[in-house]
């Protein structure tokens, strides 16, 4: 029974201690990593040192912007996203991917930078979070029930993604009525503003940063799922719409898209020509992979790191392992 562990052990010594990620660095030398981050904590500020520390140790940081403007790159080329535009990035993320030089392109909700409103995913996560209930009945129309365990930390961990998931799939305008009925169901008042966990970072922020040479890129008006949405000038006010609204607060080009979500069934042929005709230079989504400069700027791929992930298993994604087949 302890075979399967022993043998994972051995394939990580010698990929990590004998030389096995430095080939598989070299045979993917001419590709171009995109790490994506979302939120950083103080507790895994260590973490995102070592992972710095080997971005910098091993691949060569460059701007988004050079990737998707043809610049020949160099071999190991990488550049980090952030997804979503939480403060917390300013607070624990920003100063250490600056004190090594490695370059970032953060991706801001624009109605959650304006404070009009802040991000779903997060409003459902504290619903049930705070909800006095032991458990929900959810029932959404063409989905099976959900019968929701509230009793413990982990279940309402657990119940929160469960939801969050079954919301993605549905169409947009169901996903906002059921999101103006969650209230009532958990028995919960949501406030307005978001919870500091939740916070945004502010215009005045990102322009700071801007300032400092991180890139600021758009992820949509309210972050809806892109193939959800059926009107094509809804569609337009999310993808064009933001970037217009980011551009008027910030005073720059916005050159940059992010597609929430992210995975192919959340993008579609007509987002992706609108993000085109919008006016972006690239688009990232959040396949698994790693790219070439020949490959289309408006599906970029990418690395799902985050700010708590395992180191070793971080260098493993970073060099090209565990990857999906295309």
């Amino acid at each position: 029974m302890q075979r399967l562990p022993v043998v994972k052990q051995a394939a990580r010594f010698v990929l990590q201690h004998l030389g096995g990620l430095a080939v598989l660095r070299m045979s993917n030398r001419s590709r171009f990593v995109v790490p994506m981050f979302h939120s950083f904590h103080e507790a895994d500020e260590g973490n995102v040192e070592a992972l710095c520390q080997h971005i910098a140790l091993h691949f060569e940081p460059v701007t988004l912007s050079a990737i998707v403007e043809g610049t020949k790159l160099p071999k190991n080329a990488i550049t980090v996203t952030i997804d979503d535009g939480y403060r917390n990035f300013l607070q624990h993320g920003h100063p250490i991917f600056r004190r090594h030089g490695i370059s970032t392109t953060i991706y801001a909700v624009s109605g959650f930078a304006d404070q009009r409103l802040w991000l779903w995913p997060d409003q459902v996560a504290f619903a049930i979070d705070n909800s006095g209930q032991k458990s929900l009945d959810v029932s959404m129309e063409g989905r099976a029930p959900l019968l929701l365990t509230l009793t413990s930390a982990p279940e309402r961990r657990s119940a929160a993604g469960l939801l969050t998931e079954a919301l993605k799939q549905i169409p947009n305008q169901r996903r906002l009525a059921f999101l103006a009925t969650l209230p009532g169901l958990c028995k919960v008042e949501i406030p307005f503003a978001p919870p500091p966990a939740y916070a945004a970072l502010s215009w005045d922020e990102l322009r700071a940063l801007a300032a400092e040479g991180v890139e600021i890129g758009c992820h949509t008006e309210t972050h809806p799922i892109l193939s959800r949405i059926s009107n094509p000038d809804h569609l337009r006010r999310e993808i064009r719409g933001a970037k217009e609204e980011m551009e008027q607060r910030l005073g720059f080009t916005v050159r940059h898209f992010c597609y929430p979500n992210g995975k192919t069934a959340d993008v579609g042929n007509m987002a992706i020509e609108c993000v085109r005709d919008s006016g972006y230079a690239s688009a990232v989504t959040c396949s698994w992979g790693l790219n070439s400069v020949q490959e289309s700027a408006f599906q970029i791929r990418r690395v799902p790191l985050d700010s708590q992930i395992d180191s070793g298993y971080a260098v493993e994604l970073l060099a090209g392992l565990h990857m999906p087949l295309q």
